[in-house]
């Protein structure tokens, strides 16, 4: 199989905040984490962890949190010492060599909550722009030194700005404050002969995506099933432009191999056409049984070997 690697920068808060644990059970552990979020976690069970509390509260804490974890006047200290050295072994070993185009939702969100994102955008829209700027600022040196030295592949997008019935902003604050992003880290990877994206959202962000494949970011994953997000009416709708990935409903995993053949089948007209690499629409959730997510693999490895 093929090894991807992201050769990005520290794109996010920087320095980033030293993980410390603030208590803890015998099953339960709360820490800070790199975002300075206040994280609530099991000890012996993998599950996604709730956030308790978040740094940014309000217009002060944003700007405050610029200043100390967005400078971006010091752009070489966002790279290691041997990125270039790695890039180069990235590139060497034959990996699909990855560089960030932006997660700026996903930064915001990280930082305020979705709560806290929302109210930002409308009470404080000039330091949410500042925030994205900041962040393009430091995705766009990426690029550039990474075209230098590299072949890029694909640039690599991280949002997760939807949930099950839509986006968790509106199209006009996507146009606003993300989109102009896009469109110029795009620009530039056209330029520089990248065409290919891997953009990361969970839930439903059909609303998004008309604007998104106009400007170049032409891919969608994990492309998750019960927020709508089925391949097959994506395929319909917005043809090979859009490539997929995962897309293959988890739930239907814990249901066993029979049901597993069945989906597979409805899929496979898409897999065949190609522009999609079917794969559990995100983590494995609990209810799959050991047995049931090997023989998932099994049929899985089996079609997609014939196709």
């Amino acid at each position: 199989g093929y090894r991807m690697s992201n050769i990005t920068p520290a794109a996010g808060p920087f320095p980033q905040f030293e993980r410390e644990t603030v208590r803890e059970t015998e099953e339960e552990i709360f820490y800070i984490d790199s975002y300075g979020r206040t994280v609530h976690d099991f000890k012996h069970k993998a599950t996604i962890p709730e956030w308790v509390e978040f740094p940014v509260k309000c217009p002060d804490d944003l700007r405050r949190y610029l200043d100390q974890h967005f400078d971006v006047a010091d752009l070489d200290a966002r790279f290691p010492d041997d990125w270039e050295d790695k890039a180069r072994a990235a590139q060497a070993r034959g990996d699909i060599v990855m560089i960030d185009g932006g997660c700026y939702y996903w930064t915001l969100r990280s930082i305020a909550g979705v709560d806290g994102a929302s109210y930002l955008l409308f009470d404080a829209p000039e330091l949410v722009d500042e925030l994205c700027e900041r962040y393009f600022t430091v995705v766009m040196e990426g690029l550039r030194r990474a075209v230098e030295i590299v072949t890029v592949d694909v640039i690599g997008f991280g949002e997760d700005f939807a949930f099950k019935t839509g986006p968790l902003l509106s199209p006009e604050m996507f146009r606003r404050f993300i989109l102009p992003r896009y469109a110029k880290a795009m620009a530039f990877a056209h330029e520089h002969g990248v065409d290919l994206t891997w953009h990361d959202s969970d839930g439903d962000c059909r609303a998004l995506l008309p604007d998104m494949l106009k400007v170049g970011v032409n891919s969608t994953v994990p492309c998750e099933v019960a927020a709508n997000m089925d391949p097959v009416a994506l395929r319909a709708q917005f043809g090979r432009d859009l490539r997929i990935g995962g897309g293959f409903d988890k739930r239907i995993v814990a249901q066993g191999p029979e049901a597993v053949k069945a989906e597979l089948k409805r899929l496979e007209p898409v897999i065949r056409e190609g522009g999609y690499i079917p794969g559990i629409d995100h983590s494995v959730p609990a209810d799959v049984s050991w047995d049931h997510y090997r023989a998932y693999l099994e049929i899985m490895m089996e079609v997609t070997k014939m196709i």
